[in-house]
């Protein structure tokens, strides 16, 4: 977050623009220069767990690159994605159990934190969870001074699912809706035991006169990124400028 402080005394606008802009800039620079000096890395930033495994645990690898020891607190959460792709997340240390949750990161220090799965039983199907690192602001330097101003806190999202063996996504085209003259509606439902990632599918769409066109999803923008977890339900709305004609009918085909 950027702020700075408004002069409100009289003065020519021309000179207050030209305050506000130099705030900002140095501000900006503030922010960079701290961003860089406090900074750690989490790697990766999606693991599998198989929850019949004698242990079932995966690793996470947080790493300071930066000139300052750093603060980091790692949480687990549930995922939740609703139709429209906003997604819920709640505590879930009932389930996932990390070690260390707490840490100091010394500059130029790597540290392994593992994420065990303490929950009960094999379930059915995949469970997907988030594995939050945040950077605490906490002054760990005692030869420099408490920052004061803009701080820029790091705050990794990474991905876990515990997937048991034998699931498998299965994604259905629930329903076309092309009423609406500048977007092409196509809601989809994950009936199968894992989760789906529209990154490697083709869209393949009907038109009149017996023809059809093929896209692959990473081609049609409004599919970039969409996550579609084991028995949830996803909306795409489709701009009708990234299809190449008025489909009658839509089909999904993944590799």
């Amino acid at each position: 977050w950027i702020m700075y402080k408004r002069n409100v005394r009289s003065g020519v606008n021309r000179t207050r623009r030209r305050s506000k802009a130099l705030v900002l800039a140095v501000t900006l620079v503030f922010g960079l220069q701290s961003t860089r000096v406090l900074a750690f890395q989490l790697t990766p930033m999606s693991v599998v767990i198989d929850p019949a495994a004698s242990s079932p645990t995966a690793s996470f690898e947080l790493s300071n690159d930066g000139s300052n020891p750093v603060a980091v607190e790692l949480r687990a959460a549930t995922r939740r994605i609703d139709r429209n792709g906003t997604e819920y997340n709640e505590d879930a240390s009932n389930q996932i159990q990390l070690f260390p949750s707490q840490l100091i990161l010394r500059p130029g220090v790597s540290q392994t934190v593992r994420a065990r799965w303490i929950g009960e039983g094999i379930p059915e199907r995949e469970i997907p969870f988030r594995i939050i690192a945040e950077q605490l602001p906490v002054n760990l330097n005692r030869d420099q001074p408490a920052a004061s101003g803009v701080q820029f806190m790091l705050r990794y999202r990474a991905t876990l699912y515990v997937q048991p063996a034998g699931t498998a996504p299965r994604i259905e085209v629930e329903r076309l809706d092309m009423d609406d003259p500048d977007h092409i509606t196509v809601d989809v439902h994950n009936s199968g035991t894992r989760h789906r990632l529209f990154s490697r599918g083709t869209l393949i769409v009907e038109v009149a006169g017996g023809r059809s066109h093929e896209l692959a999803l990473t081609d049609v923008e409004a599919f970039v990124g969409v996550n579609v977890l084991a028995g949830e339900n996803r909306r795409i709305r489709i701009p009708r400028e990234q299809l190449p004609s008025d489909p009658i009918a839509v089909r999904l085909q993944f590799n």
